[in-house]
């Protein structure tokens, strides 16, 4: 035992026996993702590749974080914003948590943008007041980024990219019947906060083309991106000079 393993699952005297290495934490949200994706899509793509991760580093999977900061889309029902205060103390008490059982590395598996503030922030604190080391991966644009290219030719939130995971990991919560595209003019890329251009970006919760999504393609992107990031996890144990 200790290969992959749900620690919420394990009785507490076998966990006290488990060596105690890398831990991965998923975060999501529960938000709106237009009219034809769950509301925890968020949560559901990051506990994938987490579970894949963990099983391909013989790592210790935690429960998903499901709620997270998600204002741009605030407006729309189902969305739960819990804002960046609020995630960030919550955060830190779960990574302290984590940290004082004897982890080494701890990974925070991201699946929402909006939590990325919150998510470094509470990370940084966290790993200086322990010695932890904690790597926090936005796993869509942080992992696979050239498979994602040569897959998807219109992705962004809700669609072609994000509506194949969904499709892949969960096709019964799918509803492509309601999916409808949206495409506008990309932004500078730098880091821009406004409500006005949220509105415009997103008038139905959806960017991209989530009538293109497949269920193939999602898989061969996530299978990707969670193989990427057990590579990016032994290079930072490596430099550590951890086995993993």
């Amino acid at each position: 035992m200790g290969c992959g393993v749900k620690v919420w699952l394990v009785p507490g005297s076998r966990f006290d026996e488990l060596e105690k290495g890398v831990a991965i934490i998923p975060v999501g949200s529960v938000e709106r993702h237009g009219d034809h994706l769950p509301l925890g899509t968020d949560a559901l793509e990051a506990m994938y590749v987490a579970e894949k991760v963990a099983d391909e580093l013989c790592a210790h999977l935690f429960p998903p974080v499901w709620y997270g900061a998600a204002k741009s889309l605030a407006r729309f029902s189902g969305t739960i914003d819990v804002g960046d205060g609020p995630l960030y103390a919550y955060m830190c008490g779960i990574l302290r948590g984590v940290a004082s059982m004897g982890y080494r590395i701890i990974v925070v598996v991201n699946g929402h943008g909006g939590n990325t503030l919150a998510l470094r922030l509470a990370a940084k604190k966290v790993s200086f007041e322990t010695g932890t080391s904690i790597l926090v991966v936005n796993w869509w644009s942080d992992l696979a980024q050239e498979k994602r290219r040569e897959l998807f030719t219109y992705p962004g939130h809700a669609g072609e990219d994000e509506t194949s995971a969904v499709l892949h990991i969960a096709p019964e919560t799918v509803d492509m019947s309601s999916a409808r595209d949206h495409i506008t003019e990309p932004i500078p890329s730098i880091t821009v906060y406004s409500p006005k251009l949220e509105e415009k970006l997103y008038p139905r919760a959806v960017l991209g083309k989530p009538t293109l999504a497949s269920a193939e393609k999602g898989r061969i992107w996530l299978e990707e991106a969670a193989k990427d990031l057990a590579t990016k996890v032994r290079e930072v144990a490596k430099l550590l000079e951890l086995k993993v």
